[in-house]
């Protein structure tokens, strides 16, 4: 029986490991379905309110990888997230070494277009390097890349959990200018994209100290090999001045490379196709099972107002680790994978990214099979809805003196169709909230009803958290 945290995430098995924490395949009790799990492991303030912050860094992008939910139980957090199972770019360089030019430029593309968003939303990563990149397991169509782990990102502006001078980053990825004491900028997020991309072109490890080696003679005779490097090179240079001003000024450099379509199976240098194939074990009885039921039939709620849907095909639940609600709302239809892959970086190019296969992550379809089965079940269903109704309509005849039939003509009307209601449930009036009031970060997606009959919830607004329509 696997651990339950929270009284909602069933732990099944771990699947990776950091400084501080540990990423377990976890089932999701209240939205029914396989997630990762990232679960604190040392246990002190800095790395607990590092957690919290985490968890408020939804950023809706096909290449970021951000939670979608957080739990605290007792002195530990978790925060839960989409499951990647393709392994990362550091594992891919470890298997096939050196990759082909226009593949690193599909890397750096999908990287660079995750960073721009990134610092868009006022934010420094602080650690993107390769192991940091997961990827979908495509096989060997066109790799889907996505951001991960943004446990020492920084807002800028908001207060560091770290001692001014403290070095904060992996060696070989951390710009000379924050080794020399400099306040985080997005400049250092662009060195380390540079490093990561020579890593691509070359294969090989980065010194931990020093800029890494200069470009093979030979990659200056090969044109799309020339601007490849001429990007990464301005990407990591050492003076910031000179270096690469934002993401989407290096993206609009790669422009040429990416112009051209990128020729699959990928081989290497060698001639092996490069392949990202699912690296996590089959999972065991019951997730296996679960995992792959098809979802409920839903008709929409009339009555209740539109849930916007959350970022990257993540549902937002109640955030708050408090006990259950009475029923359980319903879980909104989450995106395939293949609609969040073609969402990519270069909007005119976003029909050339062929689709994920249905391992790459273990989301659910929101497909559901047109089986006979599941329509004669709901045929059943609406004829008993239409009983009871019959039923109810003749017990009233009854009760006013008027047996069935005896009706006056034009008396007569259409029992209206039996509607099935399935949507969230809203809560009974709370008349301590209201909308535009605050409400604590433990509150964070709590929904309430206010006495007038208006749905808020609690929602991050800048530093504060205050009471929003839902």
């Amino acid at each position: 029986m696997a651990d339950v945290f929270a009284g909602r995430y069933e732990l099944i098995d771990p699947v990776g490991s950091g400084g501080n924490s540990m990423v377990w395949r976890a089932w999701d009790r209240r939205l029914g379905r396989v997630c990762a799990a990232k679960v604190l492991r040392q246990r002190h303030a800095g790395a607990l309110l590092r957690f919290v912050r985490e968890q408020g860094l939804r950023l809706d992008h096909p290449q970021v990888l951000s939670p979608y939910s957080w739990a605290a139980e007792d002195d530990q957090a978790l925060l839960a997230m989409d499951l990647v199972g393709g392994g990362s770019v550091s594992s891919l360089i470890a298997d096939f070494g050196a990759l082909p030019v226009r593949y690193a430029a599909e890397l750096l593309a999908q990287l660079l277009g995750a960073l721009d968003h990134v610092h868009a939303a006022g934010l420094v990563h602080r650690d993107v390097k390769p192991a940091n990149l997961l990827l979908e397991a495509t096989g060997t169509g066109s790799p889907v890349l996505r951001l991960s782990d943004f446990g020492i990102a920084l807002s800028l502006g908001e207060p560091r959990l770290t001692q001014h001078g403290a070095i904060v980053g992996t060696p070989g990825y951390v710009a000379p200018e924050a080794l020399a004491g400099e306040p985080p900028s997005i400049s250092q997020d662009l060195y380390a994209v540079g490093v990561t991309g020579w890593q691509l072109l070359t294969g090989e490890e980065p010194p931990a100290t020093g800029p890494p080696p200069s470009r093979p003679p030979a990659a200056a005779a090969v044109v799309d090999a020339d601007i490849v490097w001429r990007v990464v090179e301005n990407l990591m240079h050492p003076e910031p001045a000179d270096r690469t001003r934002s993401a989407k000024d290096a993206l609009a450099a790669l422009a040429p490379v990416l112009a051209k379509p990128l020729k699959l199976p990928a081989l290497t240098l060698d001639g092996e196709p490069i392949e990202v194939f699912d690296q996590l074990p089959p999972l065991p009885e019951p997730y296996d099972t679960l995992a792959t039921q098809p979802e409920p039939l839903d008709t929409p709620d009339e009555s209740a107002p539109l849930e916007s849907h959350p970022p990257s095909g993540s549902p937002q639940p109640n955030l708050s680790p408090g006990p259950q609600q009475p029923s359980e709302p319903t879980q909104p239809p989450e995106p395939s994978q293949s609609s969040r892959s073609t969402a990519a970086y270069r909007p005119g190019q976003a029909s050339e990214l062929p689709q994920p296969v249905a391992s790459s992550s273990l989301t659910e379809s929101t497909e559901r099979p047109a089986g006979s089965g599941r329509r004669r079940r709901v045929v059943l269903a609406a004829a008993s809805g239409l009983v009871l109704v019959a039923a109810a309509v003749v017990a009233v005849l009854v009760l006013d003196g008027k047996p069935p039939g005896k009706e006056s003509p034009g008396s007569q009307q259409s029992s209206p169709p039996a509607t099935i209601r399935t949507g969230p449930v809203t809560p009974a009036p709370n008349a301590g909230v209201k909308v535009g009031g605050t409400c604590g970060w433990q509150e964070a997606g709590n929904v309430e009803t206010t006495t007038d009959g208006t749905r808020i919830v609690c929602r991050q607004q800048g530093s504060s958290y205050r009471w929003v329509k839902a």
